[in-house]
């Protein structure tokens, strides 16, 4: 029982200690700005000193030496809101601007919060240890996360805010589930928060808001047509209140969302100067015209790339954004006849290609609860299901759907891992045995931790066998899993963190045409 106890914490605890390795192992390597940090992270550095970016003399990504304050006075047209370059400037005033560490820190720390923030909502979902220490591990492994948590670029930053965001939204729905109340929803109330961070990050944290409070809405909606079809009575009350409801859940949500976003831009407001800021003109037009000529931008951007990808291919990540390259010969001190150093968000195949499968049997165990919904409650899982699918689809679905400039990239699926972690650890738990389908009677949500004899494991409900070796090889498959994508990160790591290695093993690592 000691033993149980203590795993609560040493587990975490151990998942937090490996995504902290994997994040900060070399992190100031290379010394250079890399890919996009050339825009986020100088941006930074004029930020903390002018309040808003300001331009540079030149596009190299040398920092050394004066060269990291090189900043001028005139103000820069930087097409992503101000709170990503805040985060970014808080390792620099730490570590200083002329190192890797100092552009970089605030990003890697970013990253190791999202795992834990991560395991806090799958074991808020599941009551299980085993998914939350697993949806934990599978993302702290994900090569998209590592990588895009070790640069200084926006997108770990967006990701982290749209998990904070997420696991606030679930914390909401135990309230209401709870409570009935309309109005008292302070869990509500911090997501629209988190997520207005997120869009203060970059503007498509919006879509997870969006998507979320529409998951709420048809929530209720089920659930008081389930009740009305209890009690005998019509549907149109339902309804009714259902959209009263989701208007109050708008009211308390978008204001917190907005003031969150507006005090990002606190730098650019409080210091005249920045750009499209006019004399004699009131902050608020100013910020308009600057957010119209911001959305014009992101609307015709058509530059072509040699790694940009169309948003189809993002769940299986065939086309990763290589960031970083640079080969020397044996002339220059290299052991082998080439060396090759290199940072490309190329993925844990077992971790990526494994949430897209998760997702998939996901979706069906979700289409099947919901056909039962007008005469059984919508089991645990089958909402669990439905939270992660939601989380997924919002950070992919929209670009799917609204994306018409050739200019985009594998790396922004960044969004989608913390949910594909999830879903993964949902259905390796029902594997296990860990996680429990059926509601209480009441509503409310149940402890899996204590369980109770009428309530079934997911593994059962799905048609899985439950006798005691069939659960053992389940179990010896699940910890294969985790084994070999553990192996894997170790494998991929060296391409994720710019080690120094042979051209030979750099070219063993790109197993799809793609991934060159």
């Amino acid at each position: 029982m000691r033993l149980r106890r203590d795993l609560r914490w040493i587990a975490p605890a151990l998942v937090l200690g490996i995504a902290a390795v994997l994040r900060f192992w070399a992190l100031g390597r290379p010394g250079t700005l890399v890919f996009d940090e050339i825009y986020y992270v100088r941006d930074a550095i004029s930020q903390l000193a002018h309040g808003f970016p300001t331009t540079w003399p030149d596009d190299s990504p040398d920092m050394s030496g004066d060269r990291s304050t090189a900043f001028t006075d005139d103000p820069a047209n930087a097409v992503h809101p101000p709170l990503g370059k805040w985060v970014i400037g808080l390792g620099v005033l730490v570590f200083g601007p002329g190192t890797g560490w100092g552009w970089r820190s605030a990003v890697a720390l970013c990253g190791v919060l999202a795992v834990g923030i991560t395991m806090r909502l799958a074991w808020s979902m599941s009551r299980s240890l085993v998914v939350a220490c697993t949806a934990g591990l599978l993302l702290a492994l994900d090569g998209v996360h590592v990588v895009l948590t070790r640069v200084g670029l926006l997108d770990g930053i967006l990701t982290t805010c749209i998990a904070l965001g997420a696991l606030l939204v679930w914390k909401d729905i135990e309230w209401t589930d709870r409570s009935p109340a309309v109005w008292n929803r302070p869990w509500l109330v911090a997501a629209g928060a988190a997520f207005g961070a997120a869009a203060a990050v970059k503007w498509s944290g919006l879509y997870p808001l969006a998507c979320f409070l529409v998951l709420v809405t048809i929530r209720d909606l089920l659930r008081r047509l389930r009740e009305a079809r209890s009690a005998g009575s019509g549907s149109g009350g339902a309804v009714l209140a259902a959209a009263g409801r989701a208007c109050a859940t708008a009211v308390l949500a978008l204001p917190a969302a907005v003031v969150v976003y507006l005090a990002s831009w606190g730098g650019w407001i409080l210091n005249p100067g920045g750009w499209s800021r006019l004399p004699d003109t009131a902050w608020p037009a100013s910020l308009l015209r600057y957010h119209v000529d911001m959305l014009a931008w992101h609307a015709t951007l058509s530059a072509p790339h040699p790694y940009q990808s169309s948003p189809l291919s993002w769940p299986l990540a065939l086309r990763p954004t290589g960031m970083y390259e640079s080969r020397w010969g044996p002339s220059d001190g290299c052991p082998w006849p080439e060396c090759v150093s290199a940072i490309s968000p190329l993925p844990n195949p077992l971790v990526t290609w494994g949430g897209v499968a998760a997702l998939l049997v996901l979706a069906g165990i979700v289409v099947h609860g919901l056909r039962r919904a007008a005469v059984r409650a919508p089991a645990r899982f089958v909402t669990a299901g439905a939270f992660a699918l939601t989380g997924y689809l919002s950070g992919w679905l929209p670009w799917v759907l609204t994306v018409s400039r050739p200019a985009v990239f594998q790396f922004y699926a960044v969004v989608l891992t913390p949910f594909s972690a999830i879903a993964t650890a949902l259905v390796i738990g029902a594997a296990w045995g860990a996680v429990r389908t059926t509601a209480p009677a009441a509503g409310g949500i149940p402890d899996t931790a204590a369980g109770t004899p009428a309530q079934t494991t997911a593994a059962a409900a799905s048609g899985m066998p439950f006798d005691p070796d069939a659960l053992r090889g389940r179990r010896l498959a699940v910890v294969l899993y985790l084994g070999l994508s553990l192996a894997l990160a170790v494998w991929f790591f060296p391409l994720w963190s710019g080690t120094p290695v042979a051209e030979w093993f750099w070219r063993s690592h790109l197993w799809l045409p793609g991934w060159d």
